[in-house]
């Protein structure tokens, strides 16, 4: 059945899921706050500044006015950066009149509390007494290849395998394959977590150590993030799925990862300091690998590559210190 999705963000991936909704029937409206993102999507069917020349679904809308995107919005899909999300959902509450089911996309922890994001953001939209249900969506999913409709495989997670279950059909259609799932902090804490792999993975990449050391790396890393999210109840059976090792594998795989990408300037550039200057973009991983090294102290967890990469990062120390993390401390 036809529903009515709000999208909350017009960058690549906000685009993109649009693109996947549309495609499967749904009226699709997006809210963002780029009027030029917003008057392409509208006059062109396009959004150029993420993907030039490629044309979109003609039924997705695009809105400057967060009240016309949610009047009669059932489900709302978070797109946002995650230090942006908080201020986001105050908006959204302002003006939501109804009960919603709310999908976030957004990826990482609650840094205050060192907590999943998700009781964040659910905590927040229970103040406008209007949330009626929450997911995540996580996996390998590269908004460029969506927006080419190239075979992607997700997970929806929730609470509630029903609810994950209900909206994974909404989502899945002859590309876009979602599928549920009943651990939100499992498929929570690896897709923040793979990120700092993959400034490792990208390290490793730039030193030329070849793919034997590439994949001893992701075989740890995933070890480490699996230790970490059971102390917030994830299940180990999860860490074969789509938002556990396909994600690991493709974020600290792929040339389009910028995390991937920042881990090659850190070694082309000496240090974690002159890579954040030289690389401008935003990284999830920096912020990430911080988050990691609080989870590992609060829980008192050993997790030598974690604390490896924190180190690079943080501490400014050399990078070939990764190597002795893998190869020595394991």
């Amino acid at each position: 059945m036809k529903k009515t999705i709000a999208i909350i963000g017009t960058g690549a991936y906000g685009t993109a899921l649009a693109n996947v909704l549309a495609d499967k029937g749904h009226q699709v409206i997006m809210y963002g706050i780029v009027s030029s993102q917003v008057d392409d999507l509208n006059l062109n069917h396009e959004n150029g500044e993420f993907f030039p020349g490629v044309k979109l679904n003609k039924n997705i809308k695009a809105t400057t006015d967060l009240v016309a995107c949610l009047e009669n919005a059932q489900y709302i899909i978070l797109v946002v950066p995650t230090q942006a999300l908080s201020n986001a959902i105050d908006e959204i509450n302002k003006y939501l009149k109804h009960e919603v089911i709310v999908i976030n996309a957004a990826k990482g922890f609650d840094d205050q509390s060192v907590d999943l994001l998700s009781k964040m953001v659910v905590r927040r939209f229970k103040k406008s007494g209007y949330l009626k249900g929450y997911c995540g969506l996580y996996g390998p999913s590269v908004a460029s290849e969506i927006i080419d409709r190239k075979p992607t495989f997700v997970n929806i997670a929730a609470d509630e395998f029903w609810l994950a279950e209900q909206i994974a059909e909404e989502f899945s259609n002859e590309y876009f394959f979602a599928k549920p799932s009943d651990d939100l902090p499992g498929c929570e804490v690896s897709a923040a977590l793979k990120n700092v792999i993959a400034i490792g993975a990208g390290m490793f990449n730039a030193l030329e150590l070849g793919d034997n050391a590439h994949a001893s790396l992701l075989c740890l890393g995933l070890n480490e993030i699996m230790i970490m999210a059971e102390q917030f109840g994830a299940k180990t059976a999860t860490f074969t799925n789509f938002a556990t090792m396909g994600d690991l594998v493709l974020t600290a795989s792929s040339k389009k990862s910028r995390n991937f990408t920042f881990g090659k300037k850190i070694i082309e550039t000496g240090s974690a300091t002159q890579a954040q200057k030289d690389y401008g973009l935003t990284v999830e991983g920096v912020q990430s690998a911080e988050v990691a090294h609080k989870i590992c102290l609060k829980y008192q967890i050993s997790s030598p590559l974690f604390k490896s990469i924190y180190e690079i990062i943080y501490k400014n120390k050399n990078p070939h210190t990764l190597l002795n993390t893998l190869f020595v401390l394991y």
